[in-house]
């Protein structure tokens, strides 16, 4: 594994999302994907990636997935 893991601040701040937010997602099985560093959250690019793929939306309003 190559990439870098971002810390749930950074990964907000790009999501534009609150920290709050992004913990609440993680309750309730939303969100990136996570994996823990020690007790912390961190996020990889390529799980970022992967959720806004699944939440994208193609024209005429219809999810991609």
């Amino acid at each position: 594994m190559n990439d870098i893991l971002l810390t749930e601040a950074e990964t907000a701040n790009f999501l534009g999302k609150s920290i709050v937010t992004l913990g609440r997602w993680r309750r309730q099985g939303y969100g990136p994907k996570a994996v823990r560093v020690g007790r912390s959250p961190r996020y990889t690019r390529q799980s970022l990636a992967e959720f806004m793929n699944a939440s994208a939306i193609q024209p005429g309003g219809r999810s991609a997935a």
